[in-house]
């Protein structure tokens, strides 16, 4: 039964398919072709964009339009702006680290014959850094 109506969803689907017409066809083709990527980016374009991401689009317009304050000083320079993404991805890459550490703390302790004291045992360390001292 669900094979049938499979079948005649796709049929349908097919259907409306053909049914397209030339000039809606060469809208979707156009479309298509401007959305394939074809634009090059540069290094100076990705690390606009990395800077973007990471500090939003005020911070991204400032670097732009070499932004200065009052006494016509940048309010990012050069070399903060290279800092603050290397900054990022070390951040990145901290996140990914425990990411991961909670993967392998979950699968580990899934697996394990006493998942909740070996869960415990992994998270040990995690748990005594969150703890305030007094």
């Amino acid at each position: 039964m669900a094979q049938k109506k499979k079948l005649k969803d796709a049929q349908a689907r097919q259907k409306e398919l053909d049914e397209i017409s030339a000039e809606d066809l060469a809208k979707i083709k156009a479309h298509q072709a401007s959305t394939k990527g074809a634009m090059p980016v540069d290094q100076e374009w990705l690390l606009l964009a990395e800077f973007a991401k990471a500090y939003g689009w005020q911070a991204y317009l400032d670097v732009k339009n070499d932004k200065r304050d009052p006494n016509g000083n940048l309010l990012i320079t050069g070399a903060e702006f290279l800092t603050l993404i290397e900054a990022n991805r070390k951040l990145d890459a901290i996140q990914l680290f425990r990411d991961s550490q909670a993967s392998l703390i979950g699968s580990g302790s899934a697996q394990s014959k006493s998942p909740s004291s070996t869960f415990k045992s992994l998270t040990k360390n995690i748990i005594n850094q969150t703890k305030v001292e007094q």
